[in-house]
């Protein structure tokens, strides 16, 4: 069983922001100083070189992955182009690779043509949220022309993003099982900044159920990544177990906006917090645990991101509660449909045996929770 991607720790992330522009203005869009405003190509180039620098002299990475950022970042694709053929000439001597997530709207036929013979030097992620109904919802347009066909020829193995909106909630499994029957691959996340409820948390127990049930019936199709997680429990009374940090920002990755300044990730940059951004070397990293989750049985496997906190709620560490019963909601199910297609395997290898051993130790504990009437911090 394929559990999902497992990044490399070994590599450092470059994250530019080509752009502070774009062309949709979708739902659930964090980035609320969006405006006309491009990188220069030749700070980008040094910006690259600085980094590509760092990488060669540090004992702790290996390779560097260069990532295009916007705003869409495809509204200054004469930076991607030129960026990525200078790359290839062979202007740095460490691994790389480019990355770009993107709305897919106007990758027109000549960008099309030339993604196809660099596609080995640059990978695009498609952010697309479900079937043509869903996508409409989440984007405020019908006009997305998004050609999916495209980026499963030239990426097959990466998958469509699915952000989670209150509005597309009701429909999620739907919106999930249309595009894997066309033969693509899909992850989600639940939209931030966003009000959720009880009722959604039970909604969105519903749909996972449908899903869960649908792989289990079903085997070809490859399941849903929240439904894959590995659901890391803990006694309540266990606090030594920390909450751990969930990704690379302040380490791993170094983002430059526009002007060159330099942040932990892009939710500290100009385009999303305004005259309220934060450089990089004014953040203490280390600190992202909130005091208030502690105890929660949960509270490793919780995603949280330090970016939105600091953006919603003022602090890195501050884990915004109307999440809890969502995730719950997402463990509870994890465990049951892990359980259930474990129990179903004739063989095992080691990583199939750690994640049904964990998620029957999970289960053991979170059988207990009542999503609509538990409160969090969730303690056994």
């Amino acid at each position: 069983m394929d559990w999902g991607f497992e990044g490399s720790t070994r590599r450092r992330t470059c994250m530019l922001m080509v752009t502070h522009a774009c062309n949709l203005n979708c739902s659930y869009c964090y980035e609320s100083h969006k405006k006309k405003a491009y990188m220069d190509i030749n700070l980008a180039k040094a910006l690259i070189l600085k980094e590509a620098q760092f990488v060669k002299e540090s004992n702790d990475f290996d390779e560097m992955q260069i990532d295009f950022m916007g705003g869409e970042p495809f509204m200054n694709f004469p930076l991607i182009k030129e960026i990525v053929e200078w790359l290839e000439s062979g202007v740095i001597d460490v691994p790389w690779v480019c990355f770009a997530t993107t709305n897919g709207t106007l990758l027109t036929d000549e960008i099309k043509n030339w993604l196809r013979q660099h596609k080995n030097a640059i990978n695009l992620g498609a952010s697309y949220d479900g079937n043509s109904e869903m996508q409409s919802t989440n984007r405020g347009t019908d006009e997305y022309n998004l050609d999916l066909d495209f980026f499963h020829e030239l990426w097959s193995n990466q998958p469509f993003h699915m952000t989670i909106s209150k509005e597309t909630l009701p429909n999620l499994a739907k919106g999930v099982l249309d595009i894997q029957k066309q033969g693509y691959k899909v992850e989600g996340a639940l939209a931030e900044g966003v009000d959720w409820t009880i009722d959604d948390a039970l909604m969105y127990r519903e749909q996972l159920c449908i899903l869960k049930n649908a792989y289990l019936k079903n085997p070809a199709f490859a399941p849903f990544n929240i439904l894959t997680k590995y659901v890391s429990v803990f006694n309540s009374a266990d606090t030594e177990k920390v909450q751990e940090k969930w990704c690379g920002t302040g380490k791993y990755m170094a983002t430059y906006d526009i002007d060159g300044k330099k942040y932990g990730c892009h939710m500290f940059t100009p385009i999303v917090l305004g005259d309220k951004a934060i450089l990089s070397d004014s953040v203490d990293w280390d600190k992202t645990a909130d005091d208030y989750c502690k105890t929660c049985v949960l509270r490793n496997f919780c995603p949280t991101c330090a970016g939105f906190n600091y953006k919603y709620r003022g602090h890195i560490a501050l884990r915004d509660k109307s999440w809890c019963p969502m995730v719950l909601a997402e463990a509870i199910t994890a465990c049951e449909f892990q359980v259930e297609l474990i129990s179903k395997m004739d063989k095992l290898d080691e990583k199939d045996a750690q994640h049904g051993q964990a998620a029957l130790q999970a289960y053991k504990i979170l059988k207990d929770f009542d999503i609509e009437k538990s409160q969090s911090p969730y303690t056994n």
